[in-house]
């Protein structure tokens, strides 16, 4: 019932080059004006933005070709003011039609050099940032290349410290301009140039060299801050790659098994097309891990390709030990056979020719989802809205197998000629359905599952692990995250909660729709699961996966549909979106899921749509699974507990109303609380596990748990009191098979210090918790 932070909003990225050293610079007219205890947070400036829905691009351009342009694209921007979740208004003004009643009262976007648009000089008397005739300074490094660009994001308006302001600049205005262009025409929902990852960023020639963040009196922080301007070498040309490594990602023997496989697949490709060659060498980009590859392209999927400058992006870590998806199949492909109109063909074909496809193949894959019902129809493979809102991983898979079964049933040549323009029929689907399900079939007898280590639920000690930040430096698949994870099991811990989430618009009566899956780089994005989930392992803690719907204005407890029409569209929705993480489980041997978080009118009314959700979802993933029940009448009267492996209560009944709670008081009222608990338990025989129970740092943390609200006064010990109590009402109950907290953030500088947040990190609740999980 807890509501999550929202995205970090406004972002840009740009384009640069750099030398020189790091030096700390000051911030010298802030700094000089109010005192640091009075300078607002990056918190507080997105708050002022959202509350001002409103943003404002001032551009500036000597050229009358560039500033026409400006208009017109700008234009275009104007006319889609949605940002991220909260709606946004976006005008545009020239650099001549800005007034001084805009500079002091608007959240300002400037565009343009520092000759073409006087404001980025005006507003960056308090940067790190100099500037000259022929080259851009910034923390004492030159930066001369036309195509250098510097793109910073919310700083603080000296005109109006509360407001922020964002610039990209660079040398050359038409540069600046191509650099804006260029990332809209690769953002299909064309806001590309407002997000970015870190507050700083900057690139040379169409490469992000270095990066980082402000601290929090908005000078440059070493601490965070990235320089990826060397360590980029090429390491091996073949006959059809040019391997390049970045930041010594792999061995010379690594990359030279890597070519003789990927080769292997490129000369089947060319054989199977009736193709000598392919039209150019691809540059094959190899990084170390997620957080650097999203770093230095904002892109953080395990492997993308790019056909416009012909290279292939790929991680290749333990986290993925021989599981490839080998994205260069697509980039060959694309080029001598062209794009298919149907999607599913157009990913099939690649993944066909990919051996190792998440480690097993495709044909295991499918085999496995054939086993327990959970393929794809033709008709469902040939609806492309389908195919774009379905698990990659189901699509992937599914789409390969429709390659296979099309080679045997119309032959190669029929294929080829059908690739580019195909959308059959629907007599034409049918006509051809029961031979699909006959392949499907003969598929899944001669699949045999490979054996999953027993994974025994003992007692879960541990956190609700909380992607917090947004940000691909401090998110789930940062270092910073694995740091989060080291000081969990320093206190103890033997388990995590990883919680990503999607989101649902509105609230009571709700239109059904597919649900998304996270895919943006600084998002809980597949990548960042995969990477803490592995962390975790190596430090023999063991994950819960628990995927959970934000829905705006509300929580899932109150979702409702006026038709059983809608609520079964629901359903369907929602078991493709908790299918894909069950997949996602599977293949990297996640040990516990919970199929489901605080959905009370879902559960209480619906129940038969539970039981065959979770009989499927069981037929194909291996772990443990349970459901994360709402306090209350959900958690004491569902019976799905009997087809679960353990039961889950997200624990937030409320044990006083008083201020001045004493600890029996609470002790009494929480020995209420453990009498429903021992109900449920008596009932179904099965460990209680409470997959989340917490209290924030604040006055009365007890009168209402649940609460997520700002604007409190902090007060550490009443959370540990709260602490202490549900610790000793839990110690030796034979119905408690663990307590997973709310919460502990992905990065340990999360709120900074005296934060009233649940996190009971470098609080006194700390210290409770390390006493109690030695236990």
């Amino acid at each position: 019932m807890k509501h999550f932070l929202f995205l970090l909003i406004c972002s840009i990225f740009i384009f640069s080059s750099c030398d020189g050293n790091n030096s700390e610079p000051q911030l010298s007219a802030l700094n000089s004006k109010v005192k640091n205890d009075s300078l607002p947070s990056r918190r507080q400036l997105r708050r002022n933005f959202f509350e001002k829905q409103e943003l404002l691009i001032v551009y500036g351009a000597q050229d009358e070709n560039i500033e026409k342009n400006y208009k017109i694209l700008l234009e275009e921007i104007s006319k889609t003011p949605q940002i991220g979740r909260r709606t946004t208004a976006i005008n545009y003004k020239s650099i001549e039609e800005i007034t001084q009643s805009d500079i002091q009262n608007r959240v300002l976007f400037l565009l343009g050099t520092p000759e073409s648009n006087s404001l980025i000089k005006e507003l960056s008397v308090d940067l790190p940032l100099s500037f000259s005739s022929t080259k851009l300074i910034f923390n004492q490094n030159d930066y001369s290349n036309k195509k250098d660009i510097i793109s910073l994001m919310f700083y603080p308006n000296p005109k109006n410290i509360n407001l922020p302001f964002s610039f990209i600049t660079g040398n050359s205005e038409h540069e600046v301009f191509n650099f804006i262009k260029n990332k809209l025409t690769q953002n299909s929902r064309r806001r590309g140039f407002f997000f970015q990852n870190m507050d700083y960023e900057i690139f040379s020639n169409d490469t992000k060299v270095q990066m980082g963040n402000f601290d929090t009196t908005w000078k440059i922080d070493p601490k965070v801050y990235f320089d990826y301007s060397t360590g980029n070498d090429t390491i091996l040309k073949s006959e059809y790659y040019n391997f390049i490594s970045h930041q010594e990602a792999i061995s010379t023997l690594g990359i030279s098994q890597l070519n003789n496989d990927i080769e292997t697949s490129t000369k089947a490709i060319l054989t199977f097309l009736g193709k000598k060659n392919i039209s150019s060498k691809i540059n094959y980009h190899i990084y170390k891990t997620a957080e650097d590859k999203g770093l230095m392209l904002g892109n953080t999927e395990q492997a993308h390709f790019d056909i416009n400058d012909h290279s292939v992006h790929t991680i290749i870590n333990d986290k993925y030990a021989n599981n490839f998806i080998q994205k260069e199949n697509d980039l060959i492909i694309q080029h001598l056979l062209g794009s298919s109109k149907s999607l599913t063909l157009g990913r099939g074909l690649p993944v066909f020719f990919t051996s190792k496809w998440q480690r097993e193949g495709y044909e295991y894959w499918v085999g496995r989802l054939a086993k327990s019902g959970n393929t794809l129809s033709l008709e469902e493979l040939f609806d492309n809205e389908l195919i774009e809102n379905e698990s990659d991983l189901v699509v992937d898979c599914m789409s390969a197998a429709l390659i296979d079964f099309l080679i045997k049933k119309l032959g190669k040549d029929q294929l080829l000629n059908r690739y580019q323009n195909w959308t059959p029929s629907p007599k034409e689907i049918s006509n051809l359905e029961s031979s699909w399900q006959q392949y499907l079939d003969i598929i899944a007898r001669n699949t045999k599952v490979v054996a999953k280590r027993n994974f025994s639920t003992t007692y879960l000690k541990g956190f609700n692990f909380a992607h917090e930040g947004y940000g691909i430096y401090n998110g789930y698949l940062s270092r910073k995250a694995t740091d989060a994870l080291v000081k969990q099991k320093e206190m103890g811990a033997n388990a995590i909660t990883i919680v990503p989430y999607s989101y649902i618009r509105g609230s009571g009566n709700i239109e059904p729709t597919y649900l998304s899956l996270n895919k943006g780089a600084g998002s809980e994005n597949d990548q960042g699961v995969i990477h803490s989930a592995y962390e975790a392992k190596k430090m023999g803690m063991s994950t819960l996966l628990k995927p959970q719907i934000f829905v705006g204005g509300s929580w899932p407890g109150e979702m409702d549909f006026e038709t059983e029409e809608q609520w079964q569209a629901f359903f369907s929705y929602y078991y493709r979106w908790i299918r894909h993480y069950a997949f996602l489980a599977e293949i990297h041997n996640i040990e516990m899921l919970s199929v489901g978080v605080e959905f009370s009118i879902a559960t209480l009314t619906h129940e038969s749509n539970w039981t065959r959700m979770i009989k499927n979802i069981r037929g194909f993933y291996s772990g443990k699974l349970t459901y994360s029940a709402n306090w209350g009448k959900e958690f004491e009267t569902i019976s799905l507990w009997k087809d679960l492996d353990f039961i889950g209560i997200n624990s937030y009944y409320p044990l006083s109303n008083k201020n001045d709670a004493t600890d029996e008081e609470l002790k009494t009222s929480f020995n209420k609380v453990k009498s429903k608990i021992k109900s449920v338990y008596n009932t179904y025989k099965k460990p209680i596990v409470f997959t989340e129970i917490g209290f924030r740092s604040i006055n009365a943390p007890w009168k209402q748990p649940y609460s997520d609200g700002d604007n409190t006064i902090f007060n550490e010990e009443h959370q540990d009191r709260a602490y202490k109590v549900i610790f000793e009402g839990i110690e030796n109950e034979e119905w408690c098979g663990g307590i997973l907290w709310w919460k502990f953030p992905s990065y340990l500088e999360y709120r900074g210090v005296e934060n009233t947040a649940f996190t009971p990190n470098n609080k006194r609740a700390e210290t409770t918790v390390r006493k109690w999980f030695a236990k």
